[in-house]
């Protein structure tokens, strides 16, 4: 099995060496306040995209938008912890009537759906997509638009997803990316799992070379807001500046979180997938406890 590792992690580091690490769309408008959300409603090319369960946007949503629960875009109908194939992702936003140009804005009541939804769409090619900063419910505490039911009828769209590879890592990249001082590599998970004194799976610790920064601290107290710019560069400092760094957690939904953060920090940023579930099922890769501070 090592040896298989072995051939497949040269083609991880060949894949890698020619992908592009270059983020250009990289943007600090992907975070929306309220009053920008609203006045964004009514214009053809923006669409409002719900990431609640179908329940509770039937009982009250922002006026326009439609429904696309996070669960959904989980491979086998939501029983699976990674991301739906290329054919059920195109069928649920051709559903919802999302196009490759569409402005799409993402809003929800918590921000690991909210964000796994953005990283979702960001990496089966939306080209703008934005996530907006706060809940539903202060919405509606706002006094905004609000509708209920099933939304308007949407018309469905031709929508041609195209994957993109610098968004998603693969076990085999990470692997790659042990020790590479050009990468980062950061575990999202509570310290308490980083450290090895709890686990979500039978093997405690973290891949090797990575850095404990929870996804939690990417957020207000509530936990439905980012923290401001001058924070988040501190809590990622010596990390804006790697040619990639990798974000992951137990399933790969919270460091989602850990992935917008880094994007409202213009970083280079990729998700992997299958996380520290994935990881821990294989025996011949690398586990540590050590700790490694984030000090550059």
């Amino acid at each position: 099995m090592k040896s298989d590792i072995g051939i497949k992690l040269v083609l991880a580091l060949i894949f890698t060496s020619c992908a592009s690490f270059s983020q250009a769309d990289s943007r600090t408008n992907i975070l929306l306040e309220l009053s920008e959300v609203k006045n964004l409603m009514g214009r053809s090319n923006v669409t409002l995209v719900d990431s609640r369960p179908l329940s509770n946007f039937k009982e009250g949503h922002i006026l326009g938008a439609v429904s696309l629960p996070t669960s959904q875009t989980l491979a086998n109908n939501g029983h699976s912890d990674l991301v739906a194939s290329l054919q059920e992702i195109r069928d649920l936003l051709s559903h919802a009537g999302i196009q490759e140009h569409s402005h799409v804005v993402v809003y929800g009541d918590n921000m690991v759906d909210v964000s796994r939804l953005f990283w979702v769409l960001e990496t089966f090619g939306i080209r703008k997509v934005a996530i907006m900063n706060g809940s539903y419910s202060e919405w509606g505490k706002a006094g905004y638009p609000m509708g209920t039911g099933q939304g308007e009828e949407v018309e469905k769209s031709v929508f041609s997803p195209a994957l993109k590879r610098d968004k998603l890592a693969t076990l085999l990249m990470v692997f790659a990316a042990i020790n590479n001082e050009k990468e980062g590599l950061i575990d999202a998970r509570p310290a308490a799992e980083y450290e090895g004194q709890q686990s979500r799976t039978a093997v405690y610790g973290h891949i090797p070379s990575a850095i404990n920064i929870p996804w939690a601290k990417n957020l207000d107290k509530d936990q439905i807001r980012f923290r401001p710019i001058s924070e988040l560069k501190t809590l990622y400092k010596g990390l804006i500046n790697k040619q990639m760094n990798t974000v992951y957690c137990n399933q790969g939904k919270k460091s989602a979180v850990s992935y917008v953060a880094l994007r409202l920090l213009g970083a280079p940023v990729r998700s992997y997938d299958g996380s520290w579930i994935e990881w821990s099922q294989h025996p011949e890769l690398p586990v540590t406890k050590a700790k490694k501070v984030n000090n550059l």
